[in-house]
């Protein structure tokens, strides 16, 4: 029995430092395939990262069944563990969305029969710390009796919900702010695509972005930008590839994703997205299969997607993506001639390739979100870092005109 033990804890041992080389040394721009989900075969569920974890709850399995069961990925140990159920009523088509270290899980549609089941409007926090929820202040949108397939993103300290659901052929264009320090929820101004469902949101760079969907069954592609500070919306480039719904998204500093979607077929391609210039770019294909419904999130500048339908039914596999190195511009392109120290404790110095004058820096973190904005006058410059938390963040160089000149990826201990 020992020797048998023993034996089989070596297996696991040179099978985890398979995995993790092969995590390692993977491309860029390139798959690799995970563990499939703890869950078995599911899709319109809900995902989300908070901190070095993912995490998969409610949707609807091979037995056409809402669920509520709530599952934790570890990218380190390639790894599914169970974890307390989500405690409102089983659902499909919630949303889902990270504030400070804490995931906020609802809405969506108690059942698979549209004749029996009921719009929700009830909301969540879950502390992976405690491992356990906590009633919220419900979704107050749709009349207060629910929505299902709205759009979800997070900028600092809140939480946004646009579009949905709210009966058999009725949609909304409603956009609500969720503040988690008040637990309040305030109406914004609509989205201005009209009443929409089965769009995709993100946040980048602390702007939102909304779009594609379906409007009374007709695929959209059209893509807007949320400003939280002025409260308004601008429209940015359609969407390059076909018109369609129930995509997914996630994001890699500074640039956005969409992957899976339905437009009449069942779509695998991933779509970059880079607010700077406003522009769309094809990646790699997903290697899984064309799918809709599925799930995508980001954990440490990887994506990962997976679970959905395929056209021969609900599916399990899971996926992540290892992007190009996070640039804005060409490598070739690029202004910056050195970062030092790098990584760094309190000073980096910026020296540049060519003769700069004026403009700008900011500083973003792996998620996206801006931590320093910083005007420069000289080609080599100090920034005062101290004031960041310890981790991997990128730094990006405008000149006097705002256009992105250089980028560098940098650490600071």
């Amino acid at each position: 029995m020992i020797i048998k033990n023993k034996i089989t804890h070596l297996i696991l041992v040179l099978s985890y430092i398979g995995f993790t080389s092969a995590c390692h040394g993977q491309e860029e721009n390139s798959w690799l395939r995970l563990a499939d989900f703890g869950g078995l075969q599911r899709e319109r569920a809900v995902g989300f990262s908070i901190g070095n974890y993912g995490y998969i709850a409610t949707g609807l399995d091979t037995a056409e069944q809402t669920k509520k069961d709530l599952w934790q990925y570890d990218p380190e140990l390639n790894s599914w563990t169970q974890m307390s159920d989500f405690p409102g009523i089983a659902r499909k088509d919630a949303i889902a969305f990270t504030i400070n270290n804490k995931g906020f899980v609802g809405t969506g549609f108690s059942h698979d029969d549209s004749e029996v089941g009921t719009y929700l409007n009830d909301m969540w926090c879950y502390s992976p710390t405690s491992n356990t929820w906590d009633s919220i202040a419900p979704y107050p949108g749709g009349d207060g009796l629910g929505v299902s397939n709205a759009a979800s993103f997070a900028i600092a300290e809140n939480g946004y919900v646009a579009c949905g659901k709210i009966g058999s052929n009725d949609y909304i264009s409603d956009l609500w702010e969720y503040n988690s320090i008040e637990d309040v929820w305030t109406i914004r101004i609509p989205f201005p695509g009209g009443d929409r469902q089965q769009l995709i949101a993100m946040s980048l760079l602390e702007k939102g972005y909304v779009g594609l969907g379906t409007d009374h069954d007709i695929h959209r592609k059209d893509f807007w930008m949320y400003d939280p500070i002025t409260g308004l919306w601008e429209s940015k480039s359609d969407f390059v590839g076909t018109e369609r719904a129930l995509s997914s998204s996630f994001t890699l500093a500074p640039k956005g994703y969409i992957v899976f979607g339905l437009d009449g077929g069942y779509k695998d391609e991933l779509w970059e997205y880079n607010p700077y210039d406003d522009t769309w770019r094809i990646k790699a294909p997903f290697p899984g299969g064309g799918r809709k419904n599925g799930i995508a999130f980001s954990i440490n500048n990887v994506g990962y997607a997976g679970i959905g339908k395929e056209i021969d039914g609900k599916k399990r596999s899971f996926y992540a993506y290892h992007p190009n190195l996070p640039l804005s511009i060409d490598e070739n392109n690029n202004s910056i001639q050195n970062l030092f120290p790098n990584p760094a404790d309190d000073l980096i110095t910026l020296q540049m390739k060519n003769t700069f004058h004026a403009g700008k820096i900011k500083i973003i973190d792996i998620n996206g979100r801006l931590v320093m904005d910083n005007y420069i006058s000289d080609n080599d410059h100090t920034i005062n870092i101290n004031g960041i938390n310890k981790g991997t963040y990128f730094i990006i160089m405008y000149n006097s005109n705002e256009e992105v000149i250089g980028t560098q990826k940098f650490n600071k201990l």
